[in-house]
């Protein structure tokens, strides 16, 4: 019976920790500056993202690369936004295939794939979207002018 009951328990830890991985409350990208997300907190956001969308980003040959400019400024690839292209590297076929190109605003952790222009929208992404325009100040609606760098309609 003691047996069973520590079974028991130990099934309710492991689906507590799963759901709570899964609250925003214990999803943490740290500090959040009023100027905006760093490119280490977009990566973030954007990870929690792919990783809803089925994306096993552990598996080798996945990776994330920042487009950010190379230069000396580290200009961003589209202005207000953290860009990020996912890459798998096939070492079977020698083959880079690209499976999107992300960018995260760094004002409200807006994610969108901007090939397809699709705008990411979940429960937990928008519970950590509003903290991050808590923290920055920022909406939506102050960032439009500059969602049109993406090439995509809010309505994507």
């Amino acid at each position: 019976m003691l047996a069973k009951m520590n079974r028991m328990l130990l099934a309710f830890a492991a689906v507590a920790s799963v759901a709570s991985a899964k609250d925003p409350a214990a999803i943490s990208i740290g500090s959040i500056a009023q100027e905006g997300l760093s490119v280490d907190q977009a990566k973030q956001v954007l990870v929690i993202v792919l990783e809803h969308e089925g994306y096993k980003l552990k598996n080798s040959g996945m990776f994330l690369e920042s487009m950010a400019g190379e230069d000396k400024f580290k200009k961003p690839f589209v202005p207000g936004y953290s860009s990020f292209s996912l890459d798998y590297a096939d070492p079977d076929a020698g083959a880079l295939e690209n499976l999107g190109l992300f960018s995260v605003s760094v004002f409200t952790g807006d994610v969108w794939e901007i090939h397809s222009c699709k705008r990411f929208d979940f429960p937990v992404l928008q519970r950590l979207q509003e903290h991050i325009m808590k923290q920055t100040g920022k909406t939506r609606v102050d960032e439009k002018e500059q969602r049109k760098g993406l090439g995509c309609t809010d309505e994507g």
